[in-house]
C-alpha cells in the first residue's frame, strides 16, 4: 500500500512539472508580440496601399470623365461652325476659341450681288431646322444667313442695316410652299451681297458661341452679342465644362488652322488637367466639315 502510495505520488508530481513547463516564457511572449506587430504593420502598409490606390484610381476616372465630356461637346460644335468663323484671343492668363454655330444650310437658286440692284428677298431652295421640320422664322426673327464667309470679321463685323456685305438677317416667315422659297431678308431697303458661293452655298445662324480657359476652368459661353473685338468674358450665360485645368501662355489650349487648298480649316486642341497631382492631357485635331 505505501509502495502505491508513493508511486501515484511520484506520477503526480511529474506531472506537475509537466504542466509548469508547458507553459510561455517571457522571452517567447516578447518575440511573439514583435512578430505580430511586424505582420501588422505589414498590413496595415497593404490595406493603405490598396485604399490609396483605389482613391487615385477613383480620382483619376473623374478627372477623364470631365476632361472627356467637355472635350467632345467642344469636337461636336466646333464641327458644325460655319466656314469662317473660328477665332482666337488670349492674354497671359486666359483664351477663348469662338464661333458660331450652323443652325441650319442650304443652297440658294438666286440672291443680289453686285452689280445688282438691292432686293428684299432671296430664292433658296427649301430647308429644315434641327428637329426635321420646315425651317421657320417666327416672331421678332434673329436669323442670320451668310454667303461666301472668307474671314472671321464677315462674320462678327456687319451691320444689317448697312443693306451690303456677306451676312443679313431674315424677316419672320413661315410654311413656305414648295420645294423653291422665296424668303424675306433685311432691311426694309433691300440687300445686296458682296459675292456669290462658288457653290452656291448659305449658312444660317442666330448666334455665337465662346469657350474659354481662363481661372483653372472651361467654360462655355452662349447667347453673347456678335462684336468685331472678341471679348475673354462674353455677356450672356455660361456653362462650367470642366475644371483643374492649367494654362500656359507658351502653349496654349486653342489654335485655329485656316484652310489651304489640300484641306479644310482646323482647329487644335489641347486640355491640360491637374488635380491632386494626376495629370491628363488631351490633343485633339478638329476638322471643320463646312467650306464656303
Amino acid at each position: 500500500m505505501k509502495a502505491s502510495c508513493n508511486k501515484y505520488f511520484l506520477n503526480k508530481n511529474r506531472l506537475d512539472r509537466r504542466l509548469k513547463n508547458s507553459g510561455f516564457t517571457l522571452l517567447e511572449l516578447i518575440i511573439v508580440i514583435i512578430i505580430l506587430g511586424i505582420m501588422s504593420v505589414g498590413i496595415a502598409g497593404f490595406i493603405t496601399l490598396s485604399t490609396q490606390t483605389y482613391l487615385n484610381v477613383t480620382e483619376r476616372d473623374k478627372l477623364l470623365s470631365s476632361a472627356r465630356f467637355a472635350v467632345e461637346r467642344l469636337n461636336r460644335e466646333v464641327r458644325n461652325a460655319v466656314p469662317n468663323s473660328l477665332r482666337t484671343f488670349n492674354n497671359n492668363s486666359a483664351q477663348c476659341l469662338e464661333f458660331t454655330p450652323i443652325k441650319a444650310s442650304t443652297m440658294y437658286i438666286d440672291i443680289p450681288v453686285v452689280p445688282d440692284d438691292k432686293s428684299g428677298e432671296i430664292e433658296v431652295v427649301s430647308f429644315v431646322d434641327s428637329s426635321g421640320n420646315p425651317f421657320a422664322c417666327t416672331g421678332f426673327c434673329l436669323d442670320y444667313v451668310a454667303v461666301y464667309p472668307l474671314q472671321s470679321s464677315d462674320i462678327y463685323d456687319f451691320n444689317v442695316n448697312s443693306g451690303k456685305g456677306k451676312v443679313t438677317a431674315f424677316k419672320a416667315f413661315s410654311n413656305l410652299p414648295g420645294s423653291i422659297w422665296t424668303v424675306p431678308i433685311r432691311p426694309n431697303a433691300g440687300m445686296i451681297f458682296d459675292e456669290h458661293s462658288p457653290t452656291k452655298r448659305a449658312y444660317v445662324f442666330d448666334a455665337p458661341v465662346s469657350y474659354c480657359v481662363n481661372n483653372s476652368e472651361l467654360r462655355r459661353y452662349f447667347g453673347h452679342s456678335f462684336t468685331a473685338n472678341q471679348s475673354l468674358t462674353p455677356t450672356g450665360g455660361f456653362v462650367l465644362m470642366a475644371e483643374s485645368l492649367t494654362f500656359d501662355q507658351n502653349d496654349l489650349p486653342f489654335k485655329v488652322l485656316p484652310a489651304t487648298l489640300q484641306r479644310n480649316a482646323m482647329v487644335q486642341i489641347k486640355l491640360n488637367f491637374d488635380r491632386d497631382g494626376e495629370v491628363v492631357s488631351f490633343n485633339n485635331d478638329i476638322h471643320i466639315n463646312n467650306v464656303p
